[in-house]
């Protein structure tokens, strides 16, 4: 949470988990109460919508995951491998020390 990138990450993934949380409820009560109240099954058709809701919940955090901008390495970055530095340098990758 430290990194500014990760700070927006969070934020995303809160606001999707708080869409997530309140957008198929609120939609099933209105569906129920106002929407398909004249229905022969008005629970069938709310739970309905309220799956559609979280279905669209899931969709647009997925598109909004993909759309995301790609950090551009340096070539020094590239060359020496910056982003792998918690791992130790194993075969071709281990450099010598003799």
């Amino acid at each position: 949470m430290l990194q500014e990138q990760n700070r927006d990450v969070a934020k995303k993934l809160g606001t999707a988990t708080l869409a997530m949380f309140t957008l198929p409820i609120i939609s099933f009560y209105i569906g129920f109460y106002y929407l398909f109240s004249n229905q022969a099954d008005p629970t069938m058709w709310s739970g309905g919508l309220a799956v559609l809701m979280a279905n669209v919940v899931i969709a647009g955090y997925v598109i909004s995951a993909f759309s995301e901008e790609e950090e551009e390495m340096s070539e020094e970055e590239k060359r020496m491998g910056a982003n792998d530095a918690a791992g130790p340098r194993v075969g071709a990758f281990k450099q010598r020390t003799d």
